[in-house]
């Protein structure tokens, strides 16, 4: 496998990661009393604030990597034809 096959499945993965845990930190904000009792109390509503709130910078360098090698396998194959 490429370094840069690797580089673009783990950009994908750790995207879906992000985005997976944006939704339950966020659901932990707003119903809280669902979440922390699914979790055995490990995301309270502080603590989902707190990841909710910084888990914003690795979603936008994530994303922009997604949106990048996706545009750019796009262009790469409008070169051979």
């Amino acid at each position: 496998m490429k370094v840069l096959q690797i580089i673009k499945t783990l950009t994908h993965v750790l995207l879906t990661i992000v985005i997976i845990s944006s939704i339950v930190t966020g659901l932990g904000i707003s119903n809280y009393q669902i979440i922390e009792p699914l979790t055995f109390g490990a995301v309270s509503k502080l603590t989902s604030f707190q990841i909710h709130s910084n888990i914003i910078i690795p979603l936008v360098i994530l994303l922009v990597l997604h949106i990048g090698f996706t545009l750019g396998k796009k262009f790469q194959k409008k070169k051979h034809l």
